[in-house]
């Protein structure tokens, strides 16, 4: 799918505005990679999320939701209020847009829902590694059931003396470490354990 861009003219603002360049202090990758412990390469990522999604809430006018991750990079952005507030506001989206204290979780704002549906139409489908499905419950809860079913596969093979068992277990604990250790280096999931903490 090929992106529409409806508001070209503040696409190219935002294409041109640098988050990289700050002369007198430290720059928006700087603040991403200080906060988060992500690559400089992760932290150029992010901010093209992060740039998308302005470009989203500047050419809809509407109040959406950004994901987690991407929040965390707006709220680092509005954190420097002279690169925030006196340049990128004023300068490229052509009005003052403020980082809200409290957003509600992802999973339960209709805001959330929109901001996908404007993404997949601008930018093609959404990287769930940075824009999780609002249905993340269900994920977690696939993970827990895949652990439940290995230690039932463990416990047949006990009571059956049966190595079919055993290896189904033994296999179903080895894929949830993998998957476990797979997607734990994904932006978003280190970004969830931080809100945890």
């Amino acid at each position: 799918m090929r992106p529409i861009k409806k508001d070209r003219q503040l696409w190219h603002r935002l294409e041109g505005y640098s988050f990289h360049e700050r002369p007198l202090s430290q720059s928006l990758i700087d603040l991403l990679e200080e906060e988060t412990g992500h690559s400089i390469d992760v932290c150029y990522i992010l901010i093209e999320e992060y740039r998308r999604f302005m470009y989203l809430v500047g050419s809809t006018g509407e109040t959406l939701a950004p994901s987690p991750i991407v929040n965390l990079v707006w709220r680092v952005h509005a954190s420097d209020k002279k690169a925030y507030f006196d340049d990128f506001c004023p300068r490229i989206m052509g009005r003052t847009i403020h980082h809200p204290d409290d957003l509600p979780p992802f999973q339960d704002d209709p805001a959330y829902l929109r901001t996908l549906d404007y993404y997949a139409e601008e930018f093609g489908r959404a990287g769930v590694e940075f824009w999780p499905d609002p249905d993340l419950a269900t994920v977690r809860m696939s993970r827990v059931l895949f652990l439940i079913s290995g230690f039932l596969a463990i416990i047949l093979s006990l009571l059956f003396s049966s190595l079919l068992f055993a290896g189904l277990g033994i296999g179903l604990f080895i894929a949830t470490l993998f998957l476990k250790w797979k997607f734990s280096s994904l932006p978003l999931h280190a970004e969830t354990k931080r809100d945890a903490t």
